[in-house]
This record gives structure tokens, C-alpha cells and sequence, in this order.
């Protein structure tokens, strides 16, 4: 084990960020604190601080980051031969996403910024690149209407497809959970694209 002065800042913020995310992961967010940090990684609670301002530094470090890979995962989502097919490929993403990191997904909802503090510029900059990529799957189902119907249209279907997830991921659901998700998605999708095309 590497001895604790052997650490460069930089090691240290990873190794925090690490142990924050094990904790959450294992526990939930509940299970959170500087001092399981500290614990986790060998050092005084204070080592924290002299990294992050706080433990919302930390948890909005992970959020951007976790954002971020969602980014990744959508960016890789073919076009399908329809528009249709794409947008349904990339709500069976995001939906997968989302059961594949259940805890760290719901700390993008369940933490609540305290009033002084701001979200992250690139926190901000990966939530709108999800939108835009979802308007440009959307786009050509609306020929006729003009960028702001796009966006609002996109972002409509979207908070339908974010509402199936954020219940999927509970697992508390009667017919709503991580085995029906896909299911409750796909409906979602066809129903809405299918509107889209009769106007």
C-alpha cells in the first residue's frame, strides 16, 4: 500500500472520488460522509476539504462525470433506418444506462444543491448535449416546425422516457420496473413518434 504522502493531489481527488462512489454504490447516498471518505482512503477527514470545497463538491464531481459517460453511451447510438428506430435505440440506452448504475443514477435526482452553490458548468453543457442529440433524432419527424417546437417536442418525450427510468430504477413499481423498463420506454416512443407523424 502506498504510503499516504505518496499521494499527488491530483491521486488524492481520484481516490476520494473513488471511495465516494463505492459508498454511494454500497450504501446509497445516505450512507455518505466525509468521514466514511476519510475512512476509506486512509486519511483525516480534513484531507478532504484541502481537495473539494465540500461534500457537494464531491458529490457534483461524480454527477459531471457520470453525466459525462451518459454522453458517451448516447453519442455511440447508430442512426437507424428511421427516425423512429433511432430514437427508440437511444431511450433502450439511456434506460440501460440508467439499471446498469441505479444508485449513482439516482443521485443525479436525489441531491439537492444547498442555495450558494451552482451546478457545474459542464454539468450543465452534458445535460444539453443529451437534448440536442435527442432534437436531432427527433427532427426529421417535424419537417415543418421550427427549432423551438423541435426542442420542446424533444424535451416532452424525453421527460417521459426519464420518468419511466427514474421509476424503473426503484424497483418498486407493481408492473413498472427494471424487467418491464425497455417495454414502458419502447410504448412510450412509438406512441409519441407516432403523433408526431400525423400532424
Amino acid at each position: 500500500m502506498a504510503r499516504r504522502s505518496s499521494h499527488t493531489p491530483e491521486e488524492l481527488r481520484q481516490r476520494i472520488l473513488e471511495a465516494a462512489q463505492n459508498i454511494i454504490e454500497r450504501e446509497g447516498l445516505i450512507g455518505l460522509s466525509a468521514r466514511e471518505i476519510a475512512r476509506s482512503i486512509g486519511y483525516s477527514p480534513g484531507t478532504l476539504y484541502n481537495i473539494f470545497e465540500n461534500l457537494d463538491d464531491v458529490l457534483l464531481t461524480l454527477q459531471t462525470q457520470m453525466m459525462a459517460s451518459l454522453v458517451d453511451v448516447m453519442k455511440a447510438v447508430p442512426t437507424a433506418e428511421t427516425p423512429q428506430l433511432t430514437i427508440d435505440a437511444l431511450a433502450h440506452a439511456y434506460v440501460d444506462f440508467a439499471l446498469d448504475n441505479k444508485r449513482m443514477w439516482n443521485l443525479l435526482f436525489t441531491h439537492y444543491l444547498p442555495s450558494e452553490m451552482a451546478a457545474p458548468v459542464a454539468l450543465i453543457e452534458n445535460v444539453n448535449i443529451v437534448s440536442s442529440i435527442v432534437e436531432s433524432a427527433i427532427a426529421p419527424l417535424m419537417a415543418k416546425a421550427g427549432k423551438l417546437e423541435i426542442e420542446v417536442a424533444a424535451k416532452a418525450l424525453w421527460a417521459g422516457v426519464h420518468g419511466v427510468t427514474a421509476i424503473a430504477v426503484t424497483d418498486k413499481g407493481p408492473t413498472l420496473n427494471s424487467a418491464t423498463a425497455h417495454a414502458f420506454a419502447r410504448q412510450l416512443v412509438t406512441t409519441y413518434t407516432r403523433g408526431l407523424t400525423c400532424k
